[in-house]
């Protein structure tokens, strides 16, 4: 065997995934809102329990490319919000975890059902949702998405078109895009409301003959440059039109999970 040159340097190690972690106490049964926001990559959010095992994780919610996770807490303890990178690139992002609100619980509960295919009782629970808030579009396209799914499951026949719908169906949905659509145009974002009409006129024109509307995003909130993995993250601004929440966001300070990480600026 060859003599080797004598080594410089040997050592082990452990590459640990590109994330940053946000330790926050939590009690048993109390529900909580996690949103993790960002424009520069596509972002992957962990729920880690007192063990630190993941409990549960998102990767879009509700008609968003950003995760959110609402859930209930099993027991007393301390837990993660864990910011993560599907591709392993990062970013600048934003990470908020609040006490969830009655809005939060039931759009939620709304969004699971529909996943799990329980449209009927996702059409409820969106309904539900709207009469607690009326003002958020989300809320309005996740109850015309599953009303255009029960009745594709409830259909004897094929349907190759949104014409092909039954009427009420299609008078149903085409209300909550144009609300939704509304709602967007009163929050500045023309874009995304004119795309919407679009997608409402599938139902009612011939020329949407043999095309499934997709539901479009809401706008995704502009995020600030002191936050990013690796470099912690800004909390979510509070949106325009809205009343703070009477529990203020608890102020977090990330675990380093990551080589060479730095602590965040506070907000």
């Amino acid at each position: 065997q060859a003599a080797l040159a004598q080594a410089l340097l040997q050592q082990e190690g452990n590459l640990a995934p590109m994330e940053d972690a946000y330790p926050f106490d939590g009690d048993a049964g109390q529900t909580m809102t996690i949103e993790l926001q960002s424009e520069d990559f596509d972002t992957i959010l962990l729920l880690k329990g007192p063990d630190g095992e993941v409990i549960t994780s998102n990767d879009d919610y509700g008609g968003t490319l950003n995760p959110t996770i609402v859930f209930e807490l099993p027991e007393d303890g301390t837990y993660s919000a864990v910011a993560s990178s599907f591709s392993g690139q990062g970013g600048s992002y934003q990470i908020e975890v609040r006490p969830a609100s009655e809005y939060e619980i039931v759009f939620s509960r709304a969004y699971d059902l529909s996943v799990s295919e329980d449209f009927a009782d996702s059409i409820e629970a969106y309904t539900a949702a709207i009469e607690i808030d009326d003002t958020d579009p989300a809320a309005y396209l996740g109850r015309a998405e599953a009303r255009v799914n029960q009745a594709y499951i409830n259909a004897s026949a094929d349907i190759s078109s949104p014409d092909e719908l039954p009427e009420e169906v299609t008078t149903a949905v085409v209300e909550d895009y144009l609300k939704a659509a509304d709602l967007l145009d009163q929050q500045g974002q023309s874009g995304p409301a004119a795309s919407l009409r679009e997608q409402a006129s599938y139902f009612t024109e011939d020329g949407g003959a043999g095309v499934t509307p997709d539901v479009p995003p809401t706008e995704v909130m502009a995020v600030e440059p002191d936050g990013g993995i690796g470099d912690g993250a800004t909390p979510l601004p509070e949106a325009e039109g809205t009343e703070p929440e009477a529990v203020e966001p608890e102020v977090i300070e990330p675990e380093e999970t990551g080589p060479e990480t730095t602590e965040p600026e506070t907000p």
